[in-house]
């Protein structure tokens, strides 16, 4: 379970930054010189590019040990982070966003699948559950702090802290993880056309629906609290 707890640092990571800019949004805006509503389109590109990333990604390096595109993709992520604590404007800040969500996209499908096969058919509950408790831990624990932190000082120090845990999680899982065993290669057409699938469409639809509810009202809390 140890490995398992090293692909969770990286989860953790992954929440603190997918949830983070909400309370950020108006600094941010203020900062760079740009309306609330531009800014929050930093959200829009890190959420697709997470949504695309997964399963095209997965689809075109199917042959790539499992272990590699785990830490490239955190690889990924954690430039990405770099890039938006450096970001001048907002065309490069966007940019940086899609950078992050293309690796945080492939790291959380493979992190999933990488601990449910480390920890064995016994234990396969209690890894997923530690994975899926790291992203949300990340959210419930991570934001305030993200918050303080910009209160502080500035919202790019909270962009390096969150650059920071990605290093850290990048480096013990490039040192720690061992090799995880791949499941049967699946084409990109076939990923793709689960959505045409009747029993699939409705599931895929109702997480669609929540997630627009959650990141739509989330995102932009701030300046309505406000």
């Amino acid at each position: 379970m140890r490995k398992v707890w090293l692909l969770m640092v990286g989860s953790f990571t992954l929440g603190l930054d997918a949830y983070v800019m909400a309370g950020l949004l108006p600094v941010v805006a203020g900062d760079l010189g740009t309306t609330v509503s531009l800014a929050g389109q930093m959200v829009t590109v890190f959420t697709l590019a997470y949504a695309v990333s997964a399963p095209l990604v997965a689809g075109l390096l199917s042959g790539v040990r499992p272990r590699v595109l785990i830490v490239a993709a955190l690889a990924v992520f954690t430039l990405g982070n770099g890039l938006t604590a450096l970001a001048p404007g907002l065309g490069m800040l966007l940019l940086a966003r899609a950078v992050a969500g293309v690796g945080a996209g492939v790291y959380s499908a493979l992190s999933t699948a990488a601990a449910a096969s480390l920890a064995g058919e016994e234990r396969r509950g209690r890894a997923l559950a530690l994975v899926m408790g790291g992203m949300s831990s990340g959210t419930v624990l991570g934001v305030p702090l993200g918050v303080l932190l910009a209160d502080h000082t500035s919202w790019r120090a909270t962009m390096w802290l969150v650059t920071g845990l990605g290093a850290v999680a990048l480096v013990g899982l490039a040192v720690g993880l061992p090799e995880v065993p791949a499941g049967p290669p699946v084409p990109v057409r076939a990923r793709l056309g689960a959505l045409t699938d009747r029993a699939v469409l409705p599931i895929v639809g109702v997480s669609f629906l929540g997630a627009v509810a959650s990141l739509g009202l989330y995102t932009y809390l701030a300046p309505v609290l406000a």
